[in-house]
């Protein structure tokens, strides 16, 4: 099974797919093939993949081709010879759905500038790209140990500021929050609701940052100055440290210009700024530090120790 990365030329959205892998029918449900034994163990009845969708903006687990009789010689599974149907459109909105995207053709349904390309990482072997694959984000609850007893702390409401219009959804992570709702922010883009005077979270993309540092930097300036009263703050870069330092396709700011406003605005006012890779794993990042900021104020609110499980760090 591969796993394939693609990134946004302009705003960096990053997406997944991955696939394709055997499935066979037991009970009724359909059971995913992990490994060569199971493949030559039961008739297989199709493939299936985790595919995107650009005009749904989802990637959506599908069966993409089903063999009209199920196969059992392990060569005939990835044979085109095999008779079958296969699925290519989307059966929400009838649109093309793709496991591997074409390079710099399907526009970005976030930011409508940019195109989707394969995610290059620097590397020596393949070995090393397969390496620096992030693993998926934790599924179960934040976890609450204290005097041997585990606490189940109530999921909060993270608030969306309203004028994010391509900014986190938090779906993914119906295991750390109750839901999510829109409203307007003095400070930030990110919060819990409840919370909102103390702890918020900036989300920026490469191309916002350098617009606020060189095209609106009075502005930007004093919204870092306002946001600084609050006891939790930061500011989430979508974009590593190495991309920040790297000149701009679309813009003729210089990457020392921007770095130097950034560890400026650090320094005079303690607003950490945190380099992400990827849209995805900004969200995670936001996501986790939400949940877990609030779970510590909720424990000691309540009269536990201010800790997760005691002695973990």
């Amino acid at each position: 099974m591969q796993k394939y990365s693609y990134k946004c030329s302009h705003c960096r959205y990053s997406i997944q797919t991955k696939g394709p892998f055997p499935f066979y029918i037991k009970n009724g449900k359909r059971v995913q093939v992990d490994t060569f034994h199971e493949a030559t163990t039961h008739p297989i009845t199709g493939l299936m993949a985790d595919i995107y969708c650009a005009e749904c903006d989802k990637e959506k687990r599908y069966i993409i081709r089903k063999y009209k009789k199920p196969v059992s010689n392990i060569l005939d599974i990835w044979s085109g010879n095999i008779a079958g149907t296969e699925k290519r459109f989307c059966y929400k909105c009838k649109k093309p759905i793709y496991l591997i995207l074409p390079d710099n053709k399907i526009k970005c349904p976030r930011c409508r500038k940019g195109t989707f390309s394969i995610n290059t990482y620097d590397r020596d072997t393949e070995e090393d790209f397969l390496n620096h694959i992030p693993v998926s984000a934790p599924k179960g609850p934040l976890k609450i140990i204290q005097n041997k007893k585990s606490i189940k702390v109530p999921k909060p409401t993270v608030i969306i500021d309203s004028s994010e219009r391509m900014g986190y959804t938090f779906c993914r992570f119906s295991n750390w929050f109750a839901g999510t709702v829109k409203k307007r922010l003095k400070h930030g883009d990110y919060s819990i609701q409840g919370m909102e005077e103390q702890i918020s979270i900036e989300r920026k993309t490469l191309p916002d940052l350098v617009g606020s540092i060189i095209f609106k930097r009075k502005q930007f300036i004093k919204n870092m100055e306002q946001f600084s009263n609050l006891k939790k703050k930061c500011v989430v870069i979508e974009a590593s440290f190495s991309e920040v330092k790297s000149l701009y396709s679309e813009s003729n700011a210089h990457p020392n210009a921007v770095v130097g406003s950034l560890i400026a605005i650090q320094e005079k006012w303690d607003i950490p700024f945190y380099f992400l890779d990827s849209f995805e794993l900004s969200e995670e990042f936001v996501a986790s530090m939400l949940s877990k900021y609030h779970a510590l104020w909720w424990l000691q609110k309540n009269g536990f120790g201010k800790y997760f499980i005691q002695g973990d760090i």
